[in-house]
């Protein structure tokens, strides 16, 4: 998977993902969720055990009766899983840079965007560069207490070539290495929402990987990336780096 993402080579109805985006939010909207942000969708026993009381997972929403698409989805895996959550990110932020090694190292992890923009980009670590010089750039970067605003040149600018960046589409899976550090960037003017789905390796999705993640999305050069700004304070809680866990 060097230097691309794998994308699936099925898309889902972007209409029906949006209509059940809306369902979900009619029980419990995001603020209410894991950072504010996030919207646990299944039950906690739909969760593998070892999972449940990941902070990712908390509150559950217990929506998927009222998602069909959602539904059909989650238990079209036949595999046990660490999480399912919608993801919202607010127009003209970012996350921070950060790792998600603490799902443990059984964990395949999957985005499938529902609502994007051309300003939205991901961000994820290249083969071969070493966490410590980024963790220093964030460091020096967040010594100031000025505001952090970026564009796409400032990031280049910033961190050079050590991250790929991708446009990822609506409606199709996106196979993420979370072991390396990446984050979301949203530069549109509307909010993005995606679902992040964490599964449990096993035979089944092994085969079910090899069967359907099967096209790849080449990494955008940095000559034609798009416009737009964003606030960039989450750098201030510097580079996340967790500890790897193997959960039982």
């Amino acid at each position: 998977m060097a230097g691309n993402i794998l994308i699936s080579s099925d898309r889902y109805d972007v209409d029906a993902l949006e209509a059940d985006v809306i369902a979900a939010r009619q029980v419990v909207d995001f603020g209410a969720g894991a950072y504010g942000h996030s919207l646990s969708l299944p039950a906690e026993d739909e969760i593998q055990s070892a999972h449940r009381s990941h902070r990712n997972n908390i509150p559950y929403a217990n929506v998927l009766g009222s998602c069909p698409l959602f539904a059909e989805i989650f238990h079209s895996f036949q595999a046990q899983k660490g999480s399912y959550r919608l993801l919202r990110r607010v127009a003209g932020t970012a996350y921070s840079l950060h790792d998600d090694r603490d799902m443990g190292d059984d964990i395949v992890r999957m985005q499938l965007p529902v609502v994007t923009n051309s300003r939205s980009i991901f961000l994820i670590q290249k083969d071969g560069v070493d966490s410590e010089p980024i963790k220093r750039r964030v460091a020096e970067i967040t010594r100031d207490d000025g505001p952090l605003v970026f564009d796409y040149p400032r990031l280049i600018e910033a961190f050079g070539d050590w991250f790929d960046l991708f446009s990822l589409e609506p409606g199709y899976f996106n196979l993420i290495n979370i072991n390396k550090i990446h984050t979301l960037i949203n530069a549109g003017q509307d909010d993005r929402v995606t679902l992040a789905v964490d599964l449990v390796r096993n035979d089944w999705l092994e085969r079910w990987l090899a069967d359907h993640m099967t096209g790849e999305i080449t990494a955008l050069s940095t000559d034609s990336l798009p416009d737009g700004t964003w606030d960039w304070s989450t750098l201030r809680h510097g580079l996340l780096i967790h500890p790897h866990n193997q959960l039982a």
